[in-house]
């Protein structure tokens, strides 16, 4: 596993062979629809974030809580993605697994949209035995 800090490019062209899914990353000179999304014990507001395929997206992921925090979904590890602030964790072959915040700290997330469905999203981090997901921190990302 690598762990890349402030900005980060991932590739994760492995997957997307393996998925048989390809599309570009976030559009040159095409604004971007920015989507503010708070991390806090434990849940994401809001925990229904709506894209519109095609169209980029920033989703500016913000540490609210207490204690460290990540932002993960199937979905993200099958696109290519900039990523600044924040931790990134890349497991090859699969692709970007998460980005972790600590407390109080940011990343935005740079994509564009290519595949219509509903994704998790969630936080794998642990409380004790158990993965703040199942605390009730999770919700899902909605590509129309």
């Amino acid at each position: 596993m690598t762990i890349t800090r402030g900005l980060a490019v991932a590739s994760v062209a492995t997957a997307l062979i393996g998925l048989g899914v390809a599309g570009p990353g976030p559009a040159q000179g095409e604004p971007s629809t920015v989507v503010r999304i708070v991390l806090k014990e434990y849940a994401f507001t809001p925990a229904r974030v709506i894209l519109s395929v095609g169209k980029p997206v920033t989703l500016q992921v913000v540490n609210r809580g207490r204690m460290t925090h990540m932002f993960t979904s199937p979905y993200l590890a099958s696109r290519d993605l900039e990523v600044e602030g924040g931790e990134m964790e890349v497991d090859a072959p699969n692709g970007v697994k998460y980005v972790k915040l600590r407390p109080g700290k940011s990343a935005e997330i740079k994509f564009t949209p290519e595949a219509r469905g509903t994704f998790d999203i969630g936080c794998d981090m642990k409380e004790g035995s158990r993965l703040h997901r199942d605390l009730g921190m999770k919700g899902q990302l909605v590509v129309e």
